[in-house]
């Protein structure tokens, strides 16, 4: 084994520098344009490095977050949400999106929920603007859940729109099973993100998510709530045992979505759209879906590669958003109503005011030229009431008195504090709940009941 001094490494490593150092210069007196490209690069990238990094580098400072968890014990939910919007408005709006629209699909892996939405026609309905209009409120409400500050009257009138929807088919919905659907809504955009987004989220970033959407699930009438983000995920795993399992429905319910994402494409890409959305859904989605025959595990290869090659150019050539996303109305337009952005999914101008850049801007007249619909009366572009969202009762009269009731339950929201826990008539029975899992978060009130965790405590030791 050779014997080197320090002399000797010395000696080596001046004469390395040195060559470095001669091949550095002649490459400049080759090329002497990069004396003046790779400094401004450099800069360039510091820049767009420094710019990108500044929203959550505010927000540690702000709160004094860390890595670890006790930095973020305490959160609140006003914290919550403040982080949650630099997500979804300014950092990923797009993968937000994406990541719970197409968790969206994931709803349908169990018959309970994708019958239950077939037999209502909320989402297929022989009338494509009946479908469109349906699915363009649950879009809407579902944004403005955690958009909205939770403490304002506009969140109040939300949830309890969901609520009074919720109980007109209560019967047929398990709080178990919502509280499962609740859980993809969180970590929708956290694992999109965190696949294909330009930085990985920080772990006060994943908390946060878990306490907006805690807070949503109390506020929706879950009979019983996690403490824990660790307990959600054991209760998902457990939930997902129990339910999911192909079925005619599932697909028509996940093609209704499919269907909605693609309006837009034109019909010749279509089907390559279609496949598309199929290749990146998760395996129990494209199992439970039977969607096997559709699903191309080359594509999904590449869409991830070109996803994540997207996302390093992003993160190190691209200035960040000058301005934050736009994801619900923040006051009445002059018509007592609320308008709403233009959404990316569905595709469907529904609510958008008729600006004269909305009807006849440049994307406007691209879409009127293929035929398809820009804001109008004919999609309520006069606004609409947050009460009466969703679909309409056939009678006047009881719609109204369905109104009066969102505005009510609206009122005792805004009355209470967190942890107050919604009365909504779900099935009295939990599927897994059982005394063992704890009391969990939120008022007793409108909790399952001690028989029925006794009875499924029961049930589930037979």
């Amino acid at each position: 084994m050779p014997n080197f001094s320090a002399q000797d490494l010395l000696s080596h490593g001046h004469n390395f520098f040195s060559i470095s150092q001669r091949h550095f210069y002649d490459a400049f007196n080759k090329h002497p344009y990069l004396t003046v490209v790779l400094p401004i690069l450099v800069f360039y990238m510091s820049l767009v490095r420094y710019l990108r990094f500044n929203n959550v580098d505010r927000l540690k400072k702000k709160y004094g977050y860390t890595h670890l968890q006790h930095s973020f014990d305490a959160m609140t939910v006003e914290e919550a949400q403040e982080i949650e919007r630099n997500m979804a408005e300014w950092d990923f709006p797009f993968l937000f999106e994406f990541g719970w629209i197409i968790e969206f699909l994931k709803t349908a892996t169990t018959p309970h929920v994708s019958k239950l939405i077939c037999d209502t026609g909320h989402f297929g309905n022989p009338d494509p603007i009946i479908a469109h209009a349906r699915q363009q409120d649950t879009v809407c409400l579902m944004t403005a859940m955690t958009a909205q500050p939770m403490d304002s009257e506009f969140s109040a009138l939300v949830l309890a729109r969901i609520n009074e929807h919720h109980n007109k088919y209560g019967d047929r919905i398990n709080s178990d099973v919502l509280l499962w659907l609740i859980w993809m809504f969180m970590d929708g955009p956290v694992r999109w993100i965190n696949l294909g987004g330009w930085r990985k989220l920080e772990p006060f970033e994943v908390h946060a998510m878990w306490i907006i959407w805690r807070e949503l699930a109390i506020r929706m009438g879950c009979k019983w709530v996690p403490t824990h983000l660790h307990e959600f995920e054991h209760f998902r795993q457990e939930l997902a045992l129990a339910e999911q399992r192909p079925s005619k429905y599932n697909t028509l319910f996940s093609d209704y979505i499919v269907d909605a994402v693609i309006f837009t494409v034109p019909d010749f890409l279509k089907p390559i759209a279609r496949k598309c959305i199929i290749a990146v859904l998760d395996s129990d989605v494209v199992c439970f879906n039977e969607y096997q025959k559709e699903f191309s595990p080359i594509l999904r290869r590449v869409l991830f590669f070109l996803l994540k090659t997207w996302a390093l150019v992003q993160r190190h050539f691209c200035l960040p958003r000058i301005w934050g996303r736009v994801l619900t109305p923040s006051e009445l337009n002059s018509n007592g109503l609320v308008n709403f952005p233009d959404y990316t999914y569905p595709s469907t101008p529904f609510y958008i005011a008729p600006t004269l850049w909305n009807r006849w801007g440049p994307t406007a007249i691209l879409l009127r030229l293929r035929g398809l619909p820009v804001p109008g009366p004919k999609y309520g572009s006069i606004g609409v009431k947050w009460e009466s969202m969703g679909a309409k009762l056939r009678d006047a009269t009881l719609q109204a008195r369905s109104e009066a009731h969102v505005r009510e339950e609206a009122s005792l929201l805004l009355s209470q504090g967190w942890g107050y826990r919604a009365n909504v008539k779900f099935q009295a029975r939990p599927i897994i709940i059982d005394k063992h899992w704890g009391q969990g978060y939120g008022t007793r009130e409108f909790a399952y009941t001690e028989e029925a965790l006794a009875a499924n405590d029961h049930k589930g030791r037979k």
